[in-house]
């Protein structure tokens, strides 16, 4: 199969129509049909419900999935699973989204499939209407008998933590973490390359179909933390990461780890940026615009998109006038 040189790549989208969605992602650039409700715009997927397929360049046409096999390491760090190892995502929470949390990878191959993943996930909030909240943990105190006999009364929500978030915020959740989006909140999501979800409550609402959405009550109780004593706080901060957002012209290192590396850039003038030994970079274009200049030539982008930059590009810059970047690697 014919390998042309490797360049920076951009994806066609794939919406979700779920219940919770509006047309706010149209804010950002997005085209969005009349009278569609989208939730989610899967930016960067090679997973199974849906795989991602260039739409410029001489590998226009291909798929993301294509590319691992055909390229290796030159555009996938090594996951075990000979898939590219994020998913991204633009999220639009109109309305609230269901109270859920996400296994860790033992558990998910364990119980659900020997090739998915566990799910950390980041949220990077874009937009927040005022007084916004997440839920975000169980409260301190709560225990796993406490937390049980209150979804048996349906009462979960007093066991449940809030935490207020405005534009900006940076959000990591681990596995285990009980979590929701509430309304009026959009996100750019960076996560492992999962799906697996359980849910535990959904505020008394129907599906599509009419009927109430399917609860995972047991599989839930199996994989949610419940930190205790002087852990608690540690636990809770190491969710909500904290960084200068007033600091321009400079990168901002959020979060390190083994399922993904992320910055927050924000610059009013060109930088230039380079791979070194990582396998690939994937920008977020928050806000602004510019244009991608690397050895072969050059990419426009624009607020909204979402670009892949495999390894063999190696260096490049980025001319701008003013532009916010969330950039992940590994």
């Amino acid at each position: 199969m014919e390998r042309p040189e490797l360049y920076p790549l951009k994806f066609g989208i794939i919406y979700k129509h779920y219940i919770w969605g509006g047309r706010n992602l149209e804010n950002i650039g997005k085209v969005i049909n009349n009278n569609e409700i989208v939730a989610e715009s899967w930016e960067i997927s090679d997973h199974e419900e849906d795989v991602s397929i260039v739409k410029n360049g001489a590998l226009a046409g291909r798929s993301l999935r294509d590319l691992v096999g055909l390229y290796g390491e030159n555009i996938c760090a090594e996951t075990g699973t000979a898939r590219f190892p994020l998913l991204i995502k633009y999220l639009d929470a109109n309305k609230r989204l269901s109270v859920q949390v996400h296994p860790d990878d033992e558990y998910t191959r364990a119980h659900e499939s020997p090739t998915e993943p566990g799910k950390n996930e980041c949220w990077f909030i874009m937009e927040a209407s005022p007084g916004a909240e997440l839920i975000m943990g169980i409260k301190k105190g709560v225990t796993k008998k406490a937390f049980e006999q209150l979804i048996n009364e349906n009462k979960i929500s007093e066991g449940l933590n809030r935490v207020p978030v405005s534009k900006g915020d940076f959000i990591h959740i681990k596995t285990g973490t009980v979590h929701a989006l509430l309304e009026g909140i959009m996100v750019c999501e960076i996560q492992q390359n999962s799906d697996t979800t359980y849910r535990l409550y959904d505020w008394g609402r129907k599906g599509q179909d009419g009927k109430p959405r399917p609860l995972h009550i047991q599989k839930a109780l199996d994989v949610i933390i419940f930190p205790s004593g002087s852990g608690y706080e540690k636990y809770m901060k190491d969710i909500v990461i904290s960084y200068d957002k007033s600091s321009i012209n400079t990168a901002h290192s959020l979060i390190r780890g083994k399922y993904f590396n992320i910055d927050y850039l924000h610059y009013e003038k060109g930088f230039e940026l380079s791979l070194g030994e990582y396998h690939f970079h994937t920008l977020n274009i928050l806000n602004g615009n510019g244009i991608i200049i690397y050895s072969k030539g050059t990419v426009p982008i624009q607020k909204g998109e979402t670009i892949l930059i495999p390894r063999p590009v190696q260096s490049y810059i980025i001319n701008t006038g003013g532009i916010e970047i969330l950039k992940a690697f590994l």
